[in-house]
Formats: structure tokens, sequence, C-alpha cells
């Protein structure tokens, strides 16, 4: 047994190694707190940081959005994580900012742009200043983008107003300029400033401020210090002053002093006057006779007061009330119920002035803000004087009250109107009055590559790049002259010689006098929106495959033409090509190589014309040729022999080496014999190119009225037929098939006839090709077999045996797969084997043996449904096939069986078809069979079944039941 110190020591050394786990696991929770309040306080950041925060995969959807994004889509988390920008902007836009996503997760390019969005939550329109960045993982693959915008959707409205506000600064009687803090230096002065000084802005620029040579009474030392404590406390000075102009004049002015940052030179004065030389005789007016109503005060719109300072009473004039915007009925005239009147930041300083006024120490002289009581607030500039007693004691103030809330706006305006000028995302270049540059923002230098002192004094034309002649430049002087604005598209040459597409807008600027001062041009570079613009041009009017114009640009170029031809009586021809057989190369050689055979004939019929034709691809195989000045109709027959020859040639796209051959059919119409609009023409030139089609192929055909005759009854006929199975006007027939040695009937061929109301009975090889045209066949052929079975089932339960039923099946039904019909399961329902039934099909069907045709084919053999071949012998046979496919039967054509009396060639082809069939384990039956004779040698020949008039035409079910029964 262990001793008992060492029992202790295990213990303690147990409960030491839990004790070691137990805090790891304390560690551990601890640093998972952390890392998940770092995550909370992150995600709070964010979701309070003043712009739009997302993140999207590389798919382009969404994985993060922060608050602001998902209160701008008005939409939850969950709805907008994992779904893409279609679902919340418009369908253009979106293309837009995938287009932007492809650049960053593509390219790993970062994408910086202005937006302007439509959100469809809200319908509202946006503008965005957004950046994207790519983001990666710890291998450097990118995974998706960051994206963050910021609104500056009121940034941009303000755009719009600065040329307005420019405007109002030089046509305001109001002087403005512009002072550098750092060396009192003047760097900017209105025109307005000019008059006030007698002197040119060029000649006060650089120039220190002293050279303004204005003044007060309290000297200049003590108004700069009052300036100066003004503006450090308040940011604006306002008081009167008096100029003199460079001839010697004075001018009494109000002046209003503001302080500014200004982005390019820092901290910067705005001293804006206003004459009031007009007023001072005014003042002393009313100095010596003091009328309250004044017409003079009231035109002016300046309010006058007076207060008796003993009693604490207020006296106003009509516009005192006014400026206040209170009534007279309401109002106390005190002057504790004046101050509540006063802005609350303004209080403190305008007591100040009253209280140096009352001690005699200056005349009131100063500028507040007044809160009326509608909410609004007035910009107050007051001017008063005291009175005193012999003792010296203030006993009476009497002064004036100005409202200067538009100088005050004014003065906002320029602050605004600067800030815009330099935030502007466009370009803005101002010329003077000789067409030279004089300023430009930063925006300008961004986008051209220039910067002011490159440009200034010198002719806009060092942009163009040679694209416009100088008739252009002259246009848009013109217009500038005549209509005070241009604007436009321009072609111009960036700094580092690229060359560039930007919308141009020019507006003059006039003095009051009417002259012309200078020129603002403003502009954005649009190079990339017109690449993409002529992209989407190119894509909706051009054949992507052959680079032809598309049925789109065909139209257009033919309504064209066909008004040129009419206005100058010129004979203009529209051809039609339809290449023949061109599905067989398609099916059998592969989409891509159909695509180069396509390329190919377009470039070949384009060498047949002239480079003023049009060629154009209309879609699938079937191309267009427009033919303007054609000049005599033989020409176009010409044309159209060149064209068929140079189609003729064989083609050698594939690396085989193998000729390929198609030939075209051509129809030709004539403008405006043939149709007096495009439509007419196009539709007469498709009937025209069928009739060739169907007279031969590769030859060419003139419309004729005949042929639009013939298009009427086709159509007209198509329509009946389309209803004619409701009206149960399609009826079955049914042709007995023999067993030769044993004389009895086994089989019989379904044949579908149609009883026309008004026609009477229609031959199928009228209505038939209509159906399988229309894509009728499918549901005829439905109904065909339907009916089939039915009487297969009940001649079982009658007889006692199954007749077979041959159905034909038109190689339009094995076309789409989803025609795939259902014909096991409904035998299966009706109690039938599959061998029931027998699909009677053509060789082209098999020589074309399409994938989907393979799948059908596939299916009936699995399902013991039993396939013919129809008319052996008369087409492009290829024993091959009898091979591929398991065929059951092959039906050999009349033409062969009514010659077996009289050419010894037919005897001996039938007699081949038959052994070779039963080589190969195929029965046969003949067609046609009209004689004895026939049936006879067919006996010897050892032919397994016959049909034919010799036994019975085909006949409805009832006259069919009675042949079984005899």
């Amino acid at each position: 047994m262990p001793s008992k110190d060492k029992t202790k020591a295990d213990c303690k050394k147990t409960h030491g190694i839990s004790s070691t786990e137990h805090q790891l696991d304390s560690v551990q929770n601890f640093i998972i707190r952390s890392l998940e309040n770092k995550i909370n306080q992150l995600e709070e950041i964010l979701n309070h940081v003043d712009a739009y925060i997302y993140t999207k995969d590389r798919t382009g959807r969404y994985t993060y959005a922060n608050q602001n994004v998902l209160t701008l889509f008005g939409a939850s988390v969950e709805n907008v994580v994992g779904h893409e920008d279609k679902q919340f902007f418009d369908l253009m836009l979106s293309n837009d900012l995938v287009f932007d996503d492809s650049r960053v997760i593509e390219l790993g390019q970062t994408v910086k742009r202005e937006e302007r969005n439509i959100i469809k939550s809200s319908d509202e329109a946006l503008v965005f200043w957004t950046v994207k960045r790519p983001m990666t993982d710890d291998q450097g693959q990118i995974i998706g983008e960051l994206g963050i915008s910021i609104d500056i959707t009121e940034r941009k409205l303000t755009e719009d107003m600065w040329h307005l506000h420019s405007n109002i600064l030089q046509s305001l009687p109001i002087g403005i300029c512009l002072i550098r803090v750092d060396d009192e230096k003047i760097i900017y002065a209105n025109q307005q400033f000019e008059c006030k000084f007698g002197q040119r802005s060029d000649e006060l620029l650089g120039q220190p401020i002293s050279v303004i040579n204005i003044f007060t009474a309290e000297g200049p030392l003590v108004i700069a210090n009052s300036i100066m404590a003004e503006l450090e406390r308040a940011g604006v000075w306002m008081g009167e002053v008096h100029s003199v102009k460079k001839d010697g004049t004075i001018c009494w002015c109000y002046a209003t002093i503001s302080s500014f940052n200004h982005p390019r030179y820092g901290e910067t004065w705005a001293l804006a006057l206003i004459s009031i030389s007009a007023h001072k005789p005014i003042e002393s007016m009313l100095q010596l006779v003091p009328q309250r109503l004044s017409p003079v005060t009231r035109t002016a719109g300046i309010g006058t007061w007076e207060w008796d300072i003993v009693e604490g009473k207020l006296i106003w004039d009509e516009p005192m009330f006014v400026l206040y915007g209170v009534s007279q009925d309401g109002f106390e005239g005190d002057y504790k119920t004046w101050r509540t009147s006063i802005h609350p930041k303004d209080l403190q300083q305008v007591e100040k002035e009253i209280q140096m006024a009352l001690r005699g120490e200056k005349d009131l002289n100063i500028g507040f803000r007044v809160c009326r009581p509608d909410d609004t607030i007035c910009h107050i500039y007051a001017i008063a004087t005291v009175l005193f007693d012999a003792c010296g004691r203030p006993i009476y103030m009497t002064g004036t009250n100005w409202d200067v809330t538009s100088l005050k706006q004014i003065d906002d305006s320029m602050l605004l109107a600067n800030a815009i000028y330099q935030a502007s995302g466009e370009a803005i270049m101002v010329i003077d009055e000789n067409k030279l540059v004089k300023q430009v923002n930063p925006a300008f230098t961004r986008l051209t590559g220039y910067d002011l002192s490159e440009v200034a004094g010198k002719n806009p034309q060092i942009f163009s790049c040679g694209y416009h002649d100088k008739i252009f430049y002259q246009k848009i002087w013109h217009k500038i002259k005549n209509k005070k604005h241009w604007q436009g598209e321009i072609w111009d040459r960036h700094r580092d010689g690229t060359i560039y597409t930007r919308w141009l807008s020019i507006s003059a600027i006039h003095r009051p006098n009417g002259c012309v001062y200078g020129y603002v041009a403003q502009f954005s570079d649009i190079t990339e929106k017109k690449q993409k613009e002529e992209l989407i041009l190119f894509q909706a009017n051009f054949d992507q495959l052959t680079m032809l114009p598309n049925r789109l640009l065909f139209k257009d170029r033919l309504d064209q033409e066909t008004r040129k031809a009419h206005r100058n009586e010129q004979l203009l021809s529209v051809i039609f090509l339809d290449l023949d057989h061109f599905k067989d190369i398609n099916d059998t050689l592969g989409h891509a190589a159909g695509d180069q055979l396509l390329k190919e004939v377009g470039q070949r019929i384009k060498s047949c014309v002239r480079d003023t034709d049009t060629v154009a691809r209309l879609g699938g195989d079937e191309f267009a040729v427009i033919l303007p000045n054609i000049g005599l109709g033989r020409c176009v027959e010409k044309i159209a022999r060149h064209i068929i020859q140079e189609l003729s040639t064989p083609f050698n796209f594939l690396s085989d080496q193998v000729d390929y051959h198609i030939s075209t059919s051509i129809g030709i119409v004539f403008y405006p014999e043939d149709g007096n609009d495009i439509e007419s023409l196009m539709k007469h030139a498709d009937q025209a190119m069928y009739a060739a089609k169907q007279g031969g192929r590769d030859r060419f055909c003139y419309f004729t009225p005949s042929l639009q005759q013939k298009a009427n009854e086709k159509m007209i006929l198509t329509n009946d037929l389309r209803k004619a199975l409701g009206r149960n006007e399609l009826h079955i027939y049914y042709q007995p098939i023999l067993d030769l040695t044993r004389g009895r009937i086994i089989k019989a061929e379904a044949l579908l006839r149609w009883k026309h109301p008004h026609r009477g009975m229609i031959s199928p090889h009228t209505f038939i090709p209509l159906a399988e045209e229309s894509g009728l066949i499918v549901e005829i052929g439905e109904w065909v077999f339907e009916q089939s079975i039915s009487l297969i089932h009940q001649w079982l339960n009658r007889f006692g045996y199954i007749i077979q039923v041959s159905v034909n099946k038109s190689p339009i039904q094995f076309q789409e797969s989803d025609n795939k019909p259902n014909w096991y399961e409904k035998l299966v329902q009706n109690g039938l084997p599959g061998n029931c039934i027998n699909v009677e099909i053509t060789e082209g069907l098999l020589l074309r043996s399409s994938f989907t045709a393979q799948n059908f084919l596939l299916e009936f053999r699995n399902k013991g449904i039993e396939v013919s071949i129809d008319d052996f012998g008369t087409g492009f046979s290829s024993l091959s096939y009898l091979k591929e496919f398991d065929i059951d039967y092959i039906k050999i054509d009349r033409s062969f069986i009514s010659n077996l009396n009289n050419n010894s060639i037919d005897r001996a082809l039938v007699e081949a078809i038959i052994v070779m069939a039963h080589k190969l384990d195929i029965k046969t039956i003949a067609e046609g069979v009209e004689t004895k004779e026939q049936q006879d040698l067919l006996i010897g020949f050892g032919c397994d079944y016959v049909q034919g008039f010799f036994y019975s035409p085909p006949v409805p079910v009832e006259e069919f039941e009675k042949l079984i029964i005899q």
C-alpha cells in the first residue's frame, strides 16, 4: 500500500492540475468575452459613423452592412446580407455597380467615383461619393470588397447654385474684397469694390490693406483694435467707415468684416462695403429734426427709435415694428421687453456697447441679431446718440435700426460660393472678356493635369486635340454671344497627351451695364460614360457573331434609304437570303462550326456588293442586303448570281481539310414597285425567298402578286387548321396491311384526312406541311396516337387479337426533347403491349440523327414500340443507319412497286432490298400494290407484308372493321 504522505502528494498534484485547467478556462473565457466586446464596440462604432459601410463577396452579394445602409434600403440585416444591388437600386444603375465591383474583384483596383442612385424602397434620388477597395485573405487572394459611401446629395445641389451666387456677387451694389491675414494683402476684389476706390482689381491685387484707405472718427489704432477684438469674439465686425477714393473724394460706407479659413490662403478676411453716403444727410436731418414717421426712413427700411432713460419708455416708428416682427398693439414699450428680442449670444455685447454709450465713451454703433416671434432671425445694425443733462447724466437716447439681413446673406453666400468653387467635383475655369484663362479650381487640375500657373493668361485653345475644326468653335462663341450660354460634348487633350471627352457648359458673365465681364466654363470627363454608351449602342444594333447590322439597324437603314429613294425618285432593291440545309451542318459539326460558317458567309456576301450597300444578318441563317440607287433591275440579278456563285464555292473552316458545300435561296423586291414601306418590302422579300426555296433552292426569285396571294391563302388555311381539331374536322382513315403468307389483315396504317366545311376534302400533301411549319403537327400527332390505341383496345376486345397500327411521325416531333410523348404509359393504362404501335419515320430523320432523335428511337426500342422506315430508297439513303439503329420494318416505296411488271431494274432493286432486309433481320412492307401480278412477284421475292389499292384504299374506321370481318 502507498504511504499516506505519497497519497497526499498525489492529491495535491491532481488538485494543482485541475486548478491550472480551471485557470486556463477562465483565461480563455476572458479572451473570448474581450473579443466579443471588441467586436460589439467595433460594430457600434461602424453603426454610428456618418457613412455607409458595407462588404461584398466575389459574387457581388452583401456580407455586411452597417445601420446606415440598412436604414437607406429600408430593410433588415437578413434582407440585405446575401442579396445583390439590383434588389435595392434601379436596374441600369445596378449594371453600373456590378461593373465597378468587377473592377475591384477581378482587377484588384480601388474604385473612387461619384454614384447617382435611385433607391427602390423610397424612389429617392441620392448622390454618393464612394470608395471601393478589394479585401484579401492571408494568402493575398481577393475574397471580396469593402465599400464606403458618403452622402453628397446636398453638396451636388449647391453646385447648381454656384453660378447664381457668383453672378449675384458681381451684380449687387456691394464692394467685396478678400484679404490674406498672414501678410494683410488683397487677394480678390469685385468690380463694385473697384468703383468704391476708383482703382482696378488688378491694381489692388497683392497690395497691402493700407491702400484701401478707410478710417473712422476714432482713429486707425482704436478701430483696428476694436475690429480684431470683435473678430476674435464673434467672427464678424460691422461698422460705419469712410474711405478716400483715388481721386481724393470721400465715400461713406457701412462695412462688414468677417473671418474664414480659405482652402488656399488660410485665414482670410472678407470685407464687404455698401455705400451709405446717401444716408448721411438723412442722419443729420434726423438729429436736427426728429420725425419718427419720416418718408425717407420709410423708403429706406430704416426704423427710428427714442428711449426715455429716466422713464424707461421706448418710442418706435412704424418701420421698427416691421423689423422686429411685432404689432403696435402688443408692444409694451419698455426696455426690458426689448432685451428679450435680442439673440442670447449677442445680448451681452449689446448691453456692453449700450453702457459705454451711456457713460459717454462713444456713440452706439453695433450689429446684432433679433429673434422675431415667427422664429425668423433678422440682422440689425444700430446707430444711436445719447443726450445728457447738465450734470452729465444720460436722460435720452435716439437712434436708428437698419435691417442688414440681406447683406449678411450675401456675405454668407460669398463664403459658400467660394467653398463650392474650391470643393466642386466638376472642373471650373474662369475666362476673362478677352477669352484668356483667369482662374481654375482644384477639380480642373485633377481632370486636365494643368494647374493655374500653366494656363493663366492663355487661350483655352491650348487644350484642343485637333478633333474639332475652326467652324465648330466659331459656332460655340456665336451661340454664347446671342444666347449667353452653350453646352455640349467636346473632345480635348489631357496634359499627358491623352484625348478625352468632356461635357462642357459655358456661360457669359455680364456687368450691370450689359457688357461681358468674362465667362465661366464648367465641365466633367465623360470618356468612360461615352465608351459604355457606344458599346451598348453597338450591341443593340450589330450582330455580335458576324459584326453585321442586325434586324433593328437593318430596318432603320431601310427606312432611311426608302425616304431618300422617294425624294430622289431612285430605284432601291432589297435582297433576302436563306442558307439551304444550314441546320444539317450545325447539327452535324456543332455550333462552333456553324458560327464560323455564318461569319464566312457574311464576308462573302459583302464582297459581292458596294461599300455603300448594307449587308445585315437578320437572325439564324437569314441575311439581307439593301441596294440603294441600283439603276437597272438587271444589276440586281447580276449581284444575286454573284452571291449564289460565291456561296457555292466550298467552305473549309475546320482542321480536317474537308470541303463543305451550302447553297442559298434568294428573294428580290424593288421599291416602290413591290412595297411602299419597310414592312411590306421585308414581307414580300421573305415570300420571294421562300418561293425560291420551294422552287428547288440555290436560285433567286422575284416577288410577284401571286406570291402574296399564295401567302394569304396559306395564312388563312393555317388558321383554319388551328381550329380544325376542336371542330372535329380531322378524321383518321385506315389502310390495311396484309401478311402475304396468310393473306390476313394484321396491321393498318393510320392516315390523316381533313374535311374542310367550305373547301371539302383537303389533300394531306397540302395541310401536313402547314401543320409541320406551324408546329400543330405535335398536337395533331398526339391526337392520332390516342385515337389509334383506343381502336386497338376495342378491336382486341371485339376480334380477339391485336391489330398493329402504324402512325407516321414528322421530323418536327423529334426536334424538342420536351415533346417526348408518354405513349408507353398510355399503352400500359389500356393494357396494351408496346408492339401494338408502329412508328413510321423517314430516311432523312435517320441521316440527320440528332441527339434528340436518337433518344426518341432508343426510348421506343426499350418500350417495345416498333419502328418502320417509310419510302425507303427514295431519299439520300445510307445503309449505315440500318446497323446503327434498331429498325423493325422497311417500307418499299410505291414508285418501285408500280414498275415491277415492266422494269427489270425495279424488280432487281425490290428483290435486293428484301434480301438485304432479311439478312439484317428486318421485315419488309411493299406499298402501293395495285395488281395481282405485283402481289405474285412480291410473294416470289419473299416480301413479308403488303398494302395498296389492290386490297383497299384508306377507309374510315367503320369500313375498315368490315374488311377485318370479311
